[in-house]
């Protein structure tokens, strides 16, 4: 029975990792069916310059940081060793709060602090960031091995003639030296496979790896992820793995090896996107993950002679935190239309210079002068997309016009609602025949009631992996996002896409300059760059995203050209809002959306 109960607990652990690591060979592009063994994607990750990128930098992040923080760690543990101190636990308590503190909170405080001192976010906050959580780590390894050392060795030393200095170098250091070494590795280990605090403290050019992959998971998880995240992984394992071993006192010749081998296979990995481009200037650009095709940043580089620093985030929100910091330097930016009204709001972004935009003639009208920004002064559309239903042809007989779809009883356990909280009440507010930017106390409430009834039908509220349940067929109805939904309807022909009758938010993300850009002449250029029919073309191609781009849409591939998901007729969009700020409502709209979550 106890062996029964391990394997469980055991499985409950590491059955996903397992799915992980198989779905990294998976021949189909979408991760949630599997179509045949390859080994496509990770060649395609060895070939991905973004990746190997980021990977680059998170290496050298991780052994700055090791080699910092085990010095100050070191040095701290040492002098706790040696010294008697008054409040000795009061100050050893201190150690142990980077740990125990929540990462969230280290990442606020970093940035806030950075902010502060006005040091300009990049490589070097990351580093810093990281040796400041790390040097416990540090301290407390150290420390144990120091307990554990005879103080008479160092004594007799001395007693033959060495000074205090060759007694530590010669006697000392030699004793500590496995429990350095496992506290550089448990630290560099710790330093690779950090996402919070780096997502809080990362400026330009500064995405590490875990940043790249989570924010590639907002666009759809394919087994090049998985064969990053599988890579990534099994680094982290052996390098602990081989820390423990040192903790313990057991340094051999196959640790050694083992280190060695997988400092040198990343080491090699990372060295395959090493760029010989000779460049005269920068241009930072922050965007969604998988937002602009790699030949369309590359061209503009070649053609310009500029090198472009991209980074990539997950939230709105998280933009929002780093441009009131006033420590990001980022020269164009990709705000969604709500956030655009926020950020003109806040006197965050620069007025566009329309003379130098000549390609904006290219540009849909009926995307042009929206209520976010009436006259474009500040933001010009880049991608566009709608938040309706995808379901299964195959599974869903009956027509599907109406979000009332998403209460129907027959498809319990088969529905997917977005994870977030204004667009599951737009559904709710839609259906009871309101705006949903409404502010009305009385009509919340009753969406409040419509999602509580809901609940029990929806099989889950997913954000990020809403396409996938709905390609494997575990749901059947999904309440999604036109893009996504239209790169599964590639993979899949009995999926398809529909914006309910009465109707649903439609949102349009943009490209603007913040007040802090450093090069706003070179985002002008990239701009205009991206307006050109050829570029937005090859761009839409890739993200698979509608660009409105009027010009572009005959060199866009037939099958998005001709998808309803992604060119809905006028009609089907009669009915849709954008988003708006609701204000002080949104505390309401925050209320409600925790208790139909907590609704048993």
């Amino acid at each position: 029975m106890t062996r029964l109960w391990l394997i469980i607990v055991y499985l409950i652990l590491y059955a996903p990792i397992a799915v992980l690591v198989v779905f990294s060979f998976n021949r189909g592009r979408i991760g949630a069916v599997w179509r045949g063994f390859t080994w496509d994607w990770y060649t395609a990750a060895l070939n991905n310059q973004t990746i190997i990128q980021s990977l680059r930098l998170s290496l050298l992040v991780a052994v700055l940081t090791a080699v910092l923080a085990t010095l100050v760690g070191t040095a701290a543990a040492l002098a706790f060793y040696r010294r008697r101190l008054r409040l000795r636990r009061a100050y050893e308590a201190m150690f142990y709060l980077p740990i125990i503190v929540p990462e969230i909170v280290v990442g606020f405080a970093m940035v806030a602090f950075f902010g502060l001192i006005g040091f300009r976010l990049g490589l070097w906050t990351v580093v810093i960031a990281h040796v400041a959580f790390s040097v416990s780590y540090v301290f407390f390894v150290v420390r144990a091995r120091l307990t554990m050392l005879p103080p008479r060795l160092a004594e007799a030393a001395m007693d033959l003639g060495a000074n205090e200095v060759q007694a530590f170098v010669r006697v000392t250091l030699p004793l500590l030296a496995p429990a350095i070494a496992a506290a550089a590795l448990l630290v560099f280990t710790i330093s690779l496979d950090d996402y919070v605090i780096t997502s809080f403290v990362a400026g330009a050019g500064a995405a590490t790896l875990p940043l790249q992959v989570y924010s590639m998971i907002k666009t759809g998880i394919t087994p090049e992820i998985n064969a990053i995240s599988t890579i990534l992984l099994l680094t982290t394992v052996v390098l602990a793995a081989v820390s423990f071993q040192l903790r313990a006192g057991r340094f051999t010749k196959v640790n050694g090896t083992l280190v060695a081998t997988v400092l040198i296979g990343i080491g090699a990995f990372a060295a395959g996107g090493s760029n010989p481009t000779v460049t005269q200037a920068e241009l930072n650009l922050l965007i969604w993950s998988n937002y602009i095709a790699p030949s369309v940043v590359r061209n503009f580089e070649q053609r310009y002679r500029v090198k472009v620093n991209m980074e990539t985030y997950d939230s709105n929100e998280a933009m929002l935190a780093k441009l009131q910091a006033g420590v990001a330097r980022y020269d164009i930016i990709v705000p969604s239309d709500y956030m655009v009204r926020i950020l003109i709001k806040q006197n965050l972004l620069l007025p566009l210079d329309h003379a130098s935009l000549l390609n904006r003639v290219h540009l849909d009208p009926a995307m042009l002068n929206r209520p976010f920004d009436p006259q474009n002064r500040y933001s010009l559309p880049y991608a566009w997309t709608t938040a309706g239903i995808g379901y299964r042809k195959d599974k869903v007989t009956e027509p599907i016009d109406s979000w009332s779809a998403l209460w129907n009883p027959a498809y319990r356990d088969r529905i997917v609602m977005l994870d977030d909280v204004r667009e599951a009440f737009a559904v709710a507010l839609k259906l009871s025949g309101y705006s949903l930017n409404s502010t009305n106390a009385n009509e919340l409430r009753q969406a409040r009631d419509r999602l509580v009834e809901q609940k029990p039908l929806v099989r889950a509220y997913d954000s990020a992996a809403f396409d996938q349940v709905l390609l494997s067929g575990d749901a059947w109805l999904s309440h999604g996002y036109s893009g996504q939904i239209a790169k599964i309807m590639l993979e899949h022909p009995a999926i398809a896409f529909v914006i309910p009758r009465e109707g649903c938010t439609i949102a349009i993300d943009n490209l603007c300059i913040p007040r802090v850009a450093q090069r706003p002449d070179l985002a002008h250029e990239f701009i205009n760059y991206l307006m050109e029919p050829a570029v937005a073309a090859e761009n839409m191609n890739f993200i698979v995203y509608p660009i409105p781009n009027r010009a572009a849409l005959p060199m866009v591939r037939a099958e998005l050209r001709n998808n309803p998901a992604l060119f809905p007729p006028a009609e089907a969009l009669k009915n849709c809002e954008y988003l708006a700020d609701v204000g002080e409502t949104m505390l309401l709209y925050d209320r409600y959306w925790t208790e139909v979550k907590i609704h048993r």
